[in-house]
């Protein structure tokens, strides 16, 4: 597969996963305002699969990352592997990063994603506010080799 076929692919699951943050994150901003959101309900709680799917990948990679073990993996897309590593350099940074996502790791987003409790609710709100910050980065990386040659 072509590096500009990668970026453009990368590309797509970025903007998805963006997609899927923004519906859970303005779904979760009407319920701490007190405003149930019935009509968004179905849709966030799609948001939150594809976000536990994508991190259940994601936290794979990262743990592999932590440890050193920058093997590649069959079938491993190496954008979602650079992402990991993104992911690992954001969680060092605590002045950029403060979040229980870069704090605590993608094993308490997991936690986050399902809980129902007010504090939880907001930490994952602001969680998914740094996680946007990341993945745009990311996508800014793939629109330049895919834009780049034009």
């Amino acid at each position: 597969m072509s590096v500009q076929w990668l970026a453009v692919q990368s590309f797509q699951q970025n903007q998805d996963l963006l997609t899927a943050i923004n519906k859970l994150s303005i779904h979760l901003r009407l319920q701490l305002e007190r405003n149930e959101d019935a009509e968004r309900a179905g849709e966030a709680n799609k948001a939150r699969e594809m976000l536990s799917s994508f991190f259940r990948e994601l936290e794979t990679l990262v743990n592999d990352t932590e440890r050193g073990e920058e093997v590649p993996v069959l079938g491993a897309n190496p954008r979602l592997r650079e992402l990991a590593r993104s992911f690992v350099r954001a969680k060092r940074n605590r002045r950029r990063f403060r979040s229980s996502l870069f704090r605590n790791g993608a094993g308490c987003f997991q936690q986050l994603l399902h809980s129902k409790t007010k504090e939880d609710r907001q930490a994952l709100l602001e969680s998914l506010e740094e996680l946007r910050v990341l993945v745009e980065e990311h996508m800014h990386v793939d629109a330049e080799r895919v834009l780049g040659e034009i």
